[in-house]
C-alpha cells in the first residue's frame, strides 16, 4: 500500500509563501478551507484547481442616501448571495462599503446602481459611479448617464459599470463611490435590493 501525501497547510500558509512555489501540476490542499490548488511552477501557493476560487455578489436590502456628499458617497452592501472563497473579505456589519483582496490575482468586477429621486420639487441629479482602489486610483469603466429629476416619469435611473478584469495585489482594497453635481438636492436614494456589485477571481 502506498500513501500519497499532498503539500498542505492553512490558506494563510499557502498565500504568504510558507508552502512555497508548487511545481507545475503539483497539488496543494488548504486544510482550513478544504480548497485544492495546483502549481503552475511560478505562483506562490499555486492557482485554484477550479475557477472561480472566490465569488461575491453584494446587495443592499435597504435604500441608501447616495448623494449626501458632493463627492465620495460610498455604496454600502449588507447582503452577499452567492458568496464563497477566501480571496475576498467583506463585512455586512462594519465598513459595509469595503472589499479587501487577500490573494493576488486577476479578478472580474462589475456593478449596477438603481436610483430614485425622492424630493418634492423638480431638481436634477447627475451621478457618476466608479471603483476606487486603495483610496488613490479609480479603476475600470465609469457608470455615467444617470440624469434624473423629480418629475413624472423621470424620477428613476441607474448607473452601470460594465464587466472588466483587473490584476490586484494582496491587501489591495476598494469600494464603489458615487460623485454628483454640487447643486442638487440630497434626496436621491438607491433602490433597495435593486443594486449589485459582482466580484469573481479568475486566476
Amino acid at each position: 500500500m502506498v500513501d500519497i501525501n499532498l503539500k498542505r497547510g492553512t490558506d494563510l500558509a499557502r498565500t504568504d509563501g510558507t508552502l512555497g512555489v508548487a511545481a507545475s501540476g503539483e497539488p496543494i490542499y488548504a486544510t482550513d478551507t478544504q480548497a485544492l490548488f495546483v502549481g503552475d511552477g511560478s505562483t506562490d501557493g499555486a492557482v485554484p484547481a477550479t475557477v472561480p476560487a472566490s465569488l461575491v455578489v453584494g446587495y443592499n436590502s435597504v435604500s441608501q442616501n447616495i448623494n449626501a456628499l458632493a463627492t465620495d458617497n460610498l455604496v454600502e452592501w449588507n447582503l452577499k448571495s452567492p458568496s464563497w472563497g477566501v480571496d475576498i473579505t467583506h463585512s455586512n456589519i462594519v465598513n459595509k462599503h469595503l472589499f479587501t483582496i487577500n490573494t493576488a490575482g486577476v479578478y472580474e468586477l462589475s456593478a449596477s446602481l438603481a436610483l430614485n429621486a425622492l424630493a418634492s420639487t423638480a431638481v436634477r441629479y447627475n451621478g457618476i459611479l466608479r471603483f476606487r482602489l486603495n483610496n488613490t486610483l479609480d479603476i475600470g469603466a465609469e457608470g455615467k448617464g444617470g440624469y434624473i429629476r423629480e418629475a413624472s416619469g423621470q424620477d428613476e435611473t441607474s448607473l452601470h459599470i460594465t464587466t472588466f478584469a483587473f490584476a490586484f495585489s494582496a491587501a489591495d482594497y476598494f469600494w464603489l463611490r458615487v460623485d454628483r453635481e454640487s447643486t442638487v438636492t440630497t434626496a436621491v436614494d438607491t433602490t433597495a435590493r435593486a443594486s449589485t456589485v459582482y466580484i469573481k477571481r479568475l486566476k
